[in-house]
C-alpha cells in the first residue's frame, strides 16, 4: 500500500469512527477518483481501502452513487448507515 492510499483511508476511517461515536445515524463521504486511475475497467484500490476503513468503524454500506466531477473524473457518493 502506498502512503497516500494509507493516509486517505486512515483519515476517512477516523472521520467515520468519530461520527459513529457521536451517535450519527448516517455517514456520507465523497470519494474522489485517484489521480493515477486509468481509464480501463478494474478495481479502484483507493476506494476499496476507504470503504473498508469506514466499515471497520461500524458502518454498513446502504447506497452507492457515482458521478463525474467538473474534470470528468468519477466521484463516488456512498451512503452508510449505523450498524444495528
Amino acid at each position: 500500500m502506498g502512503w497516500i492510499k494509507d493516509a486517505k483511508a486512515n483519515t476517512l476511517g477516523a472521520e467515520a469512527r468519530k461520527a459513529f461515536e457521536d451517535g450519527d445515524w448516517y455517514f456520507a463521504p465523497r470519494l474522489n477518483s485517484p489521480a493515477t486511475a486509468h481509464q480501463l475497467s478494474g478495481n479502484i484500490g483507493d476506494w476499496t481501502m476507504m470503504l473498508e476503513s469506514i466499515a471497520k468503524a461500524g458502518w454498513v454500506l446502504q447506497h452507492w452513487s457515482v458521478a463525474q466531477d467538473k474534470h470528468g473524473r468519477p466521484e463516488a457518493y456512498p451512503l452508510f448507515v449505523r450498524r444495528q
